[in-house]
């Protein structure tokens, strides 16, 4: 019985390894330098302006959105941010707000910088603006 059930299992782990052996080489893709660095970041929603600073680091990074109203109890501390996809124009990352304070959610920014090396960006469905400190 065991000599079927190593059979069976053969190609199934084969496959598994050559899926698990591509899985170093995506995690590996460095971060664009363009995009590395501390930032300044602005963005205007339908009934508020936010302030933020954004450190990307080669393997993650923080955010701060700075408090203006004390009603956003998910302003005002740093998160971790995590790269979700990296190519050589763009950046896409997620703000992890559900980590660091129970009840708030989960943010996407997405950057990506042009053929003269100017990077623009979303904050969700809102326009960033951008500065490099």
């Amino acid at each position: 019985m065991a000599i079927c059930n190593a059979s069976i299992l053969r190609p199934f782990g084969l496959w598994l390894l050559l899926a698990l052996a591509g899985v170093p080489a995506l995690a590996q893709v460095p971060v664009a330098k363009p995009f590395l660095g501390k930032w300044s970041a602005e963005w205007q929603t339908d009934q508020h302006r936010y302030d933020a600073v954004m450190n990307i680091t080669e393997t993650g990074g923080t955010w701060q959105t700075y408090i203006r109203r004390r009603s956003n109890p998910c302003a005002g501390r740093e998160v971790q941010l995590q790269h979700d996809k990296v190519t050589a124009d763009t950046l896409e990352m997620t703000l992890k707000f559900e980590d660091a304070i129970p009840g708030c959610r989960n943010a996407r920014v997405r950057l990506q910088v042009d053929d003269k090396g100017t990077v623009t960006g979303k904050r969700s469905e809102h326009e960033l603006q951008l500065k490099r400190d």
